[in-house]
């Protein structure tokens, strides 16, 4: 998972990336030029939910008013080296998510950040269940049936993504950004419908309905959903010109209802 981290002390800015690596942390260095000029940055489709982690410094507060002006919906955290509410009550009215007292260890970090993005979301609690589906918000492989489905690391962001989304649909080009917008190497957005394949396969074997509970939504994206509501709005309008072609009139009106 992608993070931008400000720290513009180099010997802090060493330690920190040591912590974020043991939580699998990829770590985005940015400067002042982030908030002068490269805001648009964050703007991107599948950027909101990659964190901001701001070290306490002179320009904090302004960072923060300035990411939150300019639309930003990321999860914003400061972290400050000793206790000082005044300063901390500063950040959060700018528009902080979180203030840290650190040292911060990467675990309780990510803890921290996925508490803010399910909760952005629409998701209180930190598990979801659809059908036969247990999907966790804190880096936890799902449950399917009851039991663990173990996911490759590319398989569970992308997974993650969809289940973050529900039961609202979440388009390819969202995914594809969150996974991948920041890598050097950018594989063909193709490599998304592969993941998913293989994702809907380890879940139909696992199912004991044999429910694969990814939906393909043409032209929009996918959705998580067992195959009882499965049903979208697109499908609703072939069944009407079936009812109106074949019904009568009040049939039709009862279709439409």
């Amino acid at each position: 998972m992608h993070i931008y981290l400000y720290e513009p002390r180099s010997n802090a800015f060493r330690g920190l990336l040591s912590r974020l690596d043991e939580a699998q942390w990829e770590p985005v260095a940015v400067n002042d030029d982030l908030f002068d000029r490269e805001l648009d940055l964050l703007g991107a489709d599948g950027y909101a939910d990659r964190p901001v982690l701001l070290a306490e410094h002179p320009r904090l507060v302004e960072h923060i008013s300035r990411l939150r002006r300019a639309g930003c919906r990321n999860p914003i955290l400061v972290l400050r080296m000793a206790r000082d509410p005044k300063a901390a009550m500063d950040a959060l009215d700018a528009g902080a998510d979180d203030d840290i007292v650190g040292p911060v260890t990467g675990l309780e970090l990510r803890s921290r950040v996925n508490a803010i993005t399910r909760r952005f979301h629409g998701h209180a609690a930190g598990a979801l269940r659809i059908g036969d589906i247990t999907a966790y918000f804190d880096g936890r492989d799902p449950d399917v049936g009851g039991q663990p489905m173990k996911l490759s690391q590319r398989e569970l962001a992308i997974f993650q993504q969809i289940a973050l989304a529900a039961p609202r649909v979440v388009s390819k080009s969202v995914i594809y950004d969150a996974v991948y917008g920041m890598a050097q190497d950018q594989p063909f957005d193709k490599v998304i419908d592969v993941y998913i394949c293989r994702i809907r396969k380890k879940i139909e074997e696992m199912s004991p309905s044999g429910d694969p509970h990814i939906r393909t939504i043409r032209g929009r994206g996918y959705k998580l959903a067992p195959d009882s509501e499965a049903e979208t709005a697109q499908d609703r309008p072939a069944r009407l010109r079936v009812a109106a072609g074949s019904g009568s009139a009040h049939e039709v009106q009862k279709a439409q209802l």
